[in-house]
């Protein structure tokens, strides 16, 4: 039971790194904006995140900080695409090359090279009196609130898009842009809004990987999940209720994979970092006649 309760709590970690990316994807999908730049704003945001909360002291400034720094992405995601009309997955490219460059560039300026590694301070953890102590029930409570975070912004996402009117309209904008656009919805704004809201998601958990699962900041230190949850976002047919299974679903593989890991001392590490990436892509296969995509994903509109 407590080997139940402590991989729960571990997945549920990784599962929110996982969770809040591809949400962050999936609400720009909605409106037709493929983000396929969340590998670079995870780095960005993990650097600038963490050296935010190290030079400050606060755990909340670093994900604040971490949030705006995704936004930016966003804005500068949908700006050009909107406006010089660039191809969304060429721009997606180019700005996770850029968070890539920006991350290590930062680090290096503002702290530089210490004899130990700087620690972040520590994130808080929820603890709910009697519950808390139930076994596999506390594997999911007894989390940091950025973990409550990323269960509320899902349930949000899920009463936003299939209990409101707007979230209605923008869901029509992910499907029919022109359509939606002809019965008074602004398109460009709700695309612009979807898309900078999406990527400070995304960047609130590029900040949780160095804050609150390390605790320092490493270069590299996405290790790809920000190309994972693109997958995670598709094998959710772009819904939000699924991205937590998605989430839940991959980490427990990476989870399972560092456990492997451990335990087999005779196969180079490097295979076991390769099982994510293969289950994403056998996970695809299997349900691919399942998979739904908004109709407009990916491609750019113009009222004219």
């Amino acid at each position: 039971m407590t080997f139940i309760t402590s991989f729960i709590s571990h997945t549920l970690v990784y599962a929110t790194v996982y969770t809040l990316t591809s949400l962050g994807i999936i609400l720009g999908g909605r409106t037709g904006i493929f983000n396929v730049s969340a590998e670079g704003i995870l780095l960005a945001s993990a650097s600038t995140g963490f050296v935010t909360a190290y030079l400050t002291g606060s755990w909340l400034i670093g994900f604040i900080t971490g949030a705006l720094i995704g936004a930016a992405f966003g804005f500068i995601l949908a700006f050009v695409h909107e406006t010089f009309k660039v191809n969304q997955f060429i721009l997606g490219i180019i700005l996770v090359i850029f968070g890539s460059g920006l991350s290590d560039l930062l680090y290096k300026i503002i702290v530089g090279v210490r004899l130990s590694a700087p620690q972040a301070p520590h994130v808080p953890t929820v603890i709910i009196p009697f519950l808390s102590k139930i076994p596999i029930i506390s594997g999911i409570l007894n989390q940091d609130v950025v973990v409550y975070f990323m269960y509320f912004a899902v349930i949000i996402a899920y009463w936003f898009y299939y209990k409101t009117k707007v979230g209605l309209e923008t869901r029509a904008i992910g499907e029919n842009p022109k359509a939606a656009d002809v019965v008074g919805v602004n398109v460009k704004r709700r695309r612009y809004l979807a898309t900078i809201i999406g990527s400070a998601l995304i960047g609130v958990a590029g900040a949780y990987l160095p804050i609150a699962i390390t605790g320092t900041y490493s270069p590299d230190i996405s290790a790809g999940r920000g190309f994972m949850a693109i997958g995670i976002a598709i094998f959710a047919s772009w819904k939000p209720q699924r991205a937590i299974l998605g989430g839940f679903l991959f980490a427990g593989i990476e989870v399972i994979a560092f456990q492997l890991e451990l335990i087999s001392a005779n196969i180079p590490y490097q295979f076991f970092l390769m099982l994510p990436f293969i289950s994403v892509l056998i996970i695809m296969m299997i349900f691919k006649k399942q998979i739904e995509f908004p109709a407009s994903v990916g491609k750019p509109y113009s009222r004219e």
